[in-house]
């Protein structure tokens, strides 16, 4: 399965999410996980990189990527059941074509976004670039969730019907994940559940196991 990490607007949460993501699932299915870093600023190489240097072990592979390695990918998912069972992230890009085949190439587009109502409507402009019946949800990070501001926003996403993820699983704003670029990840805290979500949506689940 291949899950894009997707927001026209850089520092919106993407390679945190994608880290979190591939960990969740290597722990859950032990089986193969990789983050594709497809983002020009190669945040999540440098996630790996830095890790390997403090001597920690993610869990998961990062691996560089650009169009022809995820359209590859892509075919290769598709003609092979050897594959199945496994989980390929996409860090992408903020634009251009390679944020375009990230998309395409996604069985499931997770939108993260900071939540604030100026981050709202980058997440929309994203989600309505999407192609059509591409799975997809939008997902607030960095979330007080005691706050008007985070009501409002759930509120707006709801009142648009744009698929978003469960309350429970908007994930809330922690030191421990703000902190966590270059290190192995810890609790997993909301990304569990964000998860749960996407393997029940995707009916994917028995055969990851």
């Amino acid at each position: 399965m291949i899950i894009t990490l997707a927001n026209a607007k850089g520092g919106s949460g993407k390679t945190t999410s994608a880290a979190y993501l591939a960990a969740a699932w290597a722990r859950r299915y032990e089986r193969e996980t990789v983050v594709l870093d497809a983002d020009v600023q190669g945040s999540a190489s440098l996630w790996a990189d830095l890790a390997e240097r403090a001597g920690e072990d993610l869990g998961f592979r990062v691996e560089p990527a650009n169009e022809t390695s995820l359209k590859r990918l892509r075919r290769r998912l598709d003609a092979s059941l050897d594959l199945s069972g496994g989980l390929w992230v996409v860090d992408a890009p903020p634009q251009g074509a390679t944020l375009r085949t990230a998309v395409a190439v996604a069985d499931f587009v997770v939108v993260p976004m900071m939540c604030s109502p100026i981050d709202l409507q980058q997440a929309w402009a994203t989600v309505a670039d999407m192609p059509q019946g591409k799975p997809a949800a939008v997902l607030a990070v960095r979330c007080e969730k005691h706050t008007t501001v985070y009501s409002a926003v759930l509120a707006a996403l709801d009142e648009a019907g744009t698929p978003r993820f469960e309350a429970e699983h908007m994930v809330a704003k922690r030191q421990e994940i703000v902190n966590a670029m270059g290190h192995a990840v810890g609790r997993l805290h909301e990304y569990a559940g964000v998860l749960d979500e996407i393997v029940q949506v995707m009916g994917v689940g028995s055969c990851a196991m």
